[in-house]
Parts: structure tokens; sequence; C-alpha cells
């Protein structure tokens, strides 16, 4: 039988029947790209991301690093290392994602998604992606380092980038990518420089102080860190926004279940988590032969943990075919990870996606798609529209103006 290439457009337009019926037949096998072996039962995936030690975070490092790039930064940050260096550098920077920090960006967030929502209801007809699912957690994250708006527009280069590496199959595509990583890891090595010499109220003054049992961060933690905020922190809420607003499309009759009623509408966002993972697969290398599942994937292979495939597997979810909110087990999805690898920036995103969605849903009475076919971003690691035309349709009472008025453009 002929290996599924997860990079097929036939696949990448939807993965969910390939995995599933690998699931049932072949829960453990080999793919392409590159003969990797998948893993698509969620205890399985469970299992291995407890298990840092025969399941090596290695693997997303020699993913992020392919021979044609050279040097990525992120390849050597706090996501791919080990667990003892691992526990210091998380200490160091978890202040900033915690419940306090978290609660001092409650209220800008909530400002930026109400003046981003109201211009594009006035707009109506607008590219989902760009007019909001992106631009929130640009505004968000541009704030939190302390960025000059001169730079937005390059930061959805920058972290679209980083997001294809893995499917970067061309030569024009990985020159492109190489590009971008130089052009960010410079920006990034003038921001560190500038707030050394005299630091702000954002992120990356923050991070030059901290110090845990007398140690700071190294120059270059700190740049491999920011190398992996930027576009993690746009990459997965920009698309779990786009799926959102997809499935707001596809399924109106939680328009008004979710407008009127709080937990229903987080129950609709951690369905999409699970129903359309912003990230697909996380990506790890055995440190020795392992059984998992009843076969063995020998010491030195690729494994790529299919979360996308997990969180649709019957055994632990029921009907997980169907769209529905409020289903039991609804957050032991494992779209943020599992483990000492969880993700740092899981209660921003759920903020931004709430914040968003509440913004959105007390100016509209629905979402209508322009197009039939969704265009996907090209990858084996995240999952969400590359563009989303929509037409955004008003309440009747919706404010004609953003809070601080139409001309109070914070986001832009």
């Amino acid at each position: 039988m002929a290996r599924l290439n997860l990079l097929a457009p036939e696949v990448q337009a939807n993965p969910y029947p390939f995995l599933a019926e690998l699931q049932r037949s072949s829960p453990v096998c080999q793919v392409d790209p590159n003969g990797a072996w998948l893993v698509t039962r969620y205890e399985d995936m469970v299992a291995a991301l407890k298990d840092p030690h025969r399941f090596s975070s290695e693997g997303l490092a020699l993913l992020a690093e392919p021979p044609w790039l050279g040097s990525n930064p992120s390849a050597r940050s706090l996501v791919t290392a080990e667990p003892v260096r691992h526990g210091k550098l998380r200490t160091l920077v978890n202040r900033a994602f915690g419940v306090t920090g978290m609660a001092r960006l409650e209220a800008l967030v909530r400002q930026l998604a109400e003046e981003l929502a109201t211009e594009a209801v006035l707009r109506r007809e607008v590219d989902f992606v760009e007019e909001f699912a992106f631009a929130l957690p640009r505004a968000v994250i541009g704030h939190m380092l302390g960025l000059d708006r001169s730079v937005f527009p390059k930061l959805k280069r920058w972290g679209t980038a980083m997001a294809v590496v893995s499917a970067a199959t061309t030569p024009e595509m990985q020159a492109e990518v190489r590009d971008a990583i130089a052009e960010m890891g410079h920006y990034l090595d003038e921001i560190i420089e500038s707030r050394r010499r005299e630091p702000h109220e954002d992120l990356v003054s923050d991070l030059l102080r901290a110090e845990v049992d007398g140690q700071q961060l190294s120059r270059e933690d700190l740049v491999r860190f920011l190398f992996l905020l930027l576009p993690a922190g746009l990459e997965t809420t920009t698309n779990l926004l786009g799926n959102m607003a997809m499935y707001l499309a596809r399924h109106p009759e939680h328009v008004e279940k979710a407008r009127t009623d709080k937990a229903h509408a987080v129950n609709f966002i951690e369905e999409v988590l699970r129903f359309e993972c912003p990230i697909q697969a996380l990506f790890r290398l055995t440190s020795t032969d392992v059984l998992v599942g009843g076969t063995t994937i020998p010491q030195g292979s690729m494994v790529i943990l299919s979360s996308a495939a997990a969180n649709r597997d019957e055994r632990q979810f029921s009907e997980p075919e169907r769209f529905l909110p409020g289903r039991e087990k609804q957050t032991q999805h494992l779209a943020f990870g599992h483990g000492i690898h969880f993700c740092l920036g899981t209660q921003l995103a759920r903020m931004e996606a709430r914040l968003g969605l509440e913004a959105l849903l007390s100016r509209i009475q629905g979402v209508v798609m322009k197009r039939g076919e969704v265009q996907w971003i090209p990858s084996l690691a995240v999952r969400g529209p590359a563009v989303l035309p929509v037409e955004l349709l008003p309440l009747a009472h919706a404010s004609r103006t953003s809070p601080g008025g139409t001309q109070n453009r914070t986001t832009r």
C-alpha cells in the first residue's frame, strides 16, 4: 500500500478522512514526506507527550532547521528544550503568561477586538484573516513586545515563513523563508539591544530583568524565545479565529446561542479547537526503539503526533465527526499539546478567541463565506485559512462607531 503523503493537495484540503482511515487500519505507520512515523490515536499521543526522554523534542528542532535553511533560532527554543533546561527556561518566561499577566492584558484585548470588529462590520465584505483574525493577535503581540507599528506589516510574512518551513519544497519558497527568518532575526537583535540600553514597560524588558536562582536568560535564549513567541502568538490565534469564523458560517444555529450565552460561546471555541485544531501535529525524535500501539518505532525516527487525528478519536470522543459544542470531555482535546511542553500561550489564545467572538457577535447576525473552497495554509504543523473572504451580516442595533471612534486606529 502506498504511503500517505501529508503534503498532497487532497490531504491538505481535508486531512480528516485519510487520518480516520489510518486510525482504524494502521494507527502507527510511516508516511511521507521523508518516511516519518505517524501516531494517530489519542492514548498513544498522550503517552508519547508524557515521555519526553524516549520522545525527544529534538524532532521539532530537526523539522524547524532543515539543511536548506541553515540556522533557525526556534530550533533551540523553549519548546524543544529537554526537561531540566526546559523547567528553568519556562520559569523565567512564565510570569508574562500567568493569571496576573493575562489579567493586565484583558482590557487591551477587549478594546482592540471591539475596534477591529466595528471596522470589519462597517466594511461588511472583508478578508476575515487580514482584517480580524490576524490583526487582533498582531496588535496584542506588538503591544506585549513594544514593537514599533512600522514593523507590523512584516509580521505576517515572518509568521507565515515560520509556519511553512515543513512545507517549503520549492527553491522559491525556501528562499522566501530564509530571507524572512534572517530579516526577523536582525530586527529582534535590534529590539533586544535597544531594551538593554533603555528598558521599557514591555515583555522584552521584563525578560531581560528576570532571574531564577540568580540566573538570567542568555541573549541566545532570549532571541530563541522571541523567535518562538512571535510566530506562535500570531499563527495559533490567527488560525483559531479564522476557523471560528468558518464554523459560525457553517453552523449558523450557534450564532444566537453564543451571543446570548457566554457558556455556549466558550463551548463553541473549545469545539473549534478540537474539530479544526490550529496546531495539527507535534514532532518528536525517538531516543530508543519504542513500542507504540503494537508497532515498534526504531531509535532515531522522526515521529509526527497527530493532534488532528487524536482529537477525532472515537475512543476518546463520542461522535467525533460531529461538531457539537458542549460535548463531554470537550476540554480534553490536544490542540495545545500535553505534558511539559503544554502550550505556554494557551490562556492568551483562549482570551483572544473569547473576546474576539464576543466583539463580533455583539455586532453581527451571521457570517457568509464568499468562496466554496477554503485556501488553507500549506503546512504539516498548522491549519487555518490563508485568506477567508466573508460577508459579515450586521445586527440592526449594532454600533456604527468603535468605542474610541473610528479614527482611533490603535490596531493598525
